[in-house]
């Protein structure tokens, strides 16, 4: 596994330990190997501990609902997978978690994204509150997480029929893409270790590891689209979110030239993101949905949607196959 790279076994187990996303994809690439057709994702989402996230881990354990918890990973899972950005869409009774990878990384995808969800679910049933949960209307037994669903755009792996009594819910393949979705009544549940104050403290430090980690980040596209994909509408101008970065507009403006893209086509990917989650997940109307993204005017919505994927958004919402990735922005 680590023949090759430039650190060891006992870097890794520093707390302050950073590796380059080249470095992780190497590894993965040869840990699949090693394991070839084994669920390697499912025996390695079993063995990971909340607490080697540091803060982060903290900061989940201890908050007082199960949505806290889920809002906290959203909000800080770029300090540790700043490739990964995950959305939340509110479609009535439940809440609809969806998962994107910002970073090309063909062959991994699968892998990473099976693991992903596979330790959230597995922690989530392991740190809420039985109790609790039995007020909310959820009966927690048996490992089990009621309600709660995984579904992967990946066909279904051979190994999955070997893990699926061991998983805290059903994984679904073929799916469109990549979401969890759990009950909004469940996310009202107690967490095990709930802390308000440590939860806070937790997040505090968080927060200075983000605004840290955004003045250093190697790649501010991915930051920036992980950070507005966590913003209600209308999202922040140039100039506020360059205050964020604590750069001038200017600055800002150049680092992301530097990278062939503007801040205007990073706002219209997430609001186009946001746009079809909302028609696909949600009976909310088109004009609700434009004032939702920050559009005072319906036509101007209306517009953009069009450009973005050559159809009108009532035209997507009646059916038919997703736009094709050109026709994205």
């Amino acid at each position: 596994l680590y023949e090759g790279l430039a650190f060891g076994p006992d870097d890794l187990k520093a707390n302050d330990s950073r590796i380059f996303v080249t470095d992780a994809i190497v590894m993965a690439q040869r840990a699949q190997e090693m394991a070839a057709d084994q669920g390697l994702s499912f025996m390695l989402a079993r063995e990971l501990r909340v607490t080697i996230h540091g803060t982060l881990g903290l900061a989940a354990l201890t908050s007082p609902t199960l949505e806290d918890a889920l809002n906290s990973v959203q909000r800080y899972l770029q300090l540790r997978v700043p490739f990964l950005s995950m959305s939340q869409t509110d479609t009535g009774d439940d809440m609809l978690v969806r998962l994107k990878m910002d970073l090309d990384i063909s062959g991994h995808y699968s892998f990473l994204v099976e693991t992903v969800t596979a330790t959230l679910v597995m922690l989530a049933e392991q740190l809420i509150d039985r109790e609790s949960a039995q007020q909310c209307g959820f009966t927690l037994q048996d490992g089990k997480l009621p309600g709660v669903k995984v579904r992967l755009s990946r066909a279904e792996p051979p190994y999955y029929r070997k893990f699926a009594d061991q998983l805290p819910v059903a994984f679904e393949y073929g799916a469109e893409e990549e979401t969890m979705i759990f009950p909004k009544a469940l996310l009202q549940a107690k967490m095990r270790l709930a802390d308000a104050d440590a939860s806070q403290m937790a997040r505090d430090q968080c927060e200075f590891e983000m605004q840290k980690a955004l003045r250093e980040q190697g790649d501010i596209v991915y930051a920036i689209r992980n950070m507005l994909h966590m913003m209600p509408g209308p999202l922040p101008s140039l100039e506020a979110m360059a205050e964020r970065f604590c750069v001038s507009s200017r600055t800002l403006k150049r680092r992301l030239a530097d990278k062939d893209t503007t801040y205007r086509e990073i706002v219209e990917t997430v609001l186009k993101d946001r746009a079809i989650q909302l028609l696909r997940y949600t009976n909310q109307s088109v004009s609700e949905i434009a004032y939702e993204l920050g559009y005072a005017d319906l036509s101007n919505f209306s517009r953009a949607f069009r450009k973005w994927t050559g159809k009108s958004a009532s035209e997507f919402r009646e059916g038919g196959p997703d736009p094709a990735p050109e026709l994205g922005p």
